[in-house]
């Protein structure tokens, strides 16, 4: 369930990161303007990441822990009677074996259609939860992680940043100078930052 945490969480992420934001690099484009790249997927490393984001991503993961542990129980119960059922087919087929009680294997059946129905709606619950969660953990942060790209492409001289990430998903990157690599540096400039100015 970490998984589909991570995925929503990303998508909430990289839709932010879809808007053009300035930044810094040292790679110098044409006519003399500075370029960078900054690749996001490294913002929420648990230790080398943004650690506003970080935090946020603990306390959703948190917060989802209890729905995602009854969408397991419900499908480690559906196993259950899976294998249950099949268990009393193989015992009717032996030799010699009594005959098979149909209102167990029905009553079985039933049980595991009213779980499905109970484990599709929750599943739907928990969607639903994750997106609106992300957006009011995450989403103020990552505004407020395009403004200070912005801030600090400024600062640094940068005239263009680019997500790196979002185009090497987009097939994009014919070549790569790691000089203008501004990841780890843009993460120090936003850690230091007060806390009260982190909004």
């Amino acid at each position: 369930m970490k998984k589909v945490l991570f995925l929503a969480v990303t998508l909430v992420f990289a839709g932010v990161f879809a808007a053009p934001a300035l930044a810094q690099g040292n790679t110098a484009a044409a006519g003399g303007a500075k370029m960078g790249w900054i690749d996001t997927r490294f913002f929420g490393d648990e230790k080398e990441g943004i650690k506003r984001l970080t935090a946020a991503y603990t306390a959703l993961e948190r917060e989802a822990q209890p729905k995602e542990q009854e969408l397991v129980g419900i499908q480690n119960r559906l196993q259950t009677i899976a294998t249950e059922i099949d268990n009393f087919r193989k015992a009717a087929a032996a030799p010699n074996a009594p005959p098979i009680n149909a209102k167990t294997i029905t009553d079985k059946q039933d049980e595991a259609a009213r779980l499905q129905r109970e484990g599709e709606f929750k599943k739907k619950e928990y969607d639903a939860f994750i997106e609106k969660r992300s957006n009011e953990l995450l989403g103020p942060i990552n505004q407020d992680i395009v403004r200070q790209i912005s801030e600090f492409a400024k600062q640094k001289g940068y005239s263009v940043v680019f997500d790196i990430s979002k185009m090497a998903e987009a097939g994009a990157i014919l070549h790569l100078d790691p000089t203008a690599d501004i990841t780890k540096e843009f993460i120090t400039f936003y850690n230091a930052r007060p806390a009260t100015a982190q909004r």
